[in-house]
């Protein structure tokens, strides 16, 4: 079972909801929760412009006193957010200059 369904708020073309598996909670210079998913399916290189598909995403709440550790109202607004660079699987932390926000969104439960 997913964690929660994820969409964008602001495309123009919206996607289908796409089904979050939360792999762990990393931490950046700035903030402590951001999500590290797995989402299914992947989305296509084409809906937000990058080198390769996506199979992976960092979501972390936009408003102050939301989290997603646990996600606790539905829907969440979140920012959705890719890494520059590998992240490392052996680490909790990712620093604030490897995130790339590339659109607004918002998860709910099922």
């Amino acid at each position: 079972m997913p964690d929660f369904l994820l969409s964008s708020t602001e495309l123009r073309e919206p996607y289908n909801p796409r089904e979050c598996f939360v792999i762990r909670r990393l931490r950046s210079e700035i903030r402590n929760d951001i999500a590290l998913v797995k989402i299914n399916p992947l989305l296509e290189k084409t809906v937000y412009n990058t080198k390769d598909d996506i199979e992976y995403l960092l979501l972390a709440s936009k408003h102050a006193g939301y989290s997603l550790f646990p996600v606790t109202e539905s829907p969440t607004y979140v920012y959705i957010c890719t890494a520059k660079e590998p992240i490392n699987p052996e680490s909790d932390f990712i620093s604030s200059s490897n995130i790339v926000i590339l659109d607004w969104g918002k998860i709910v439960k099922e």
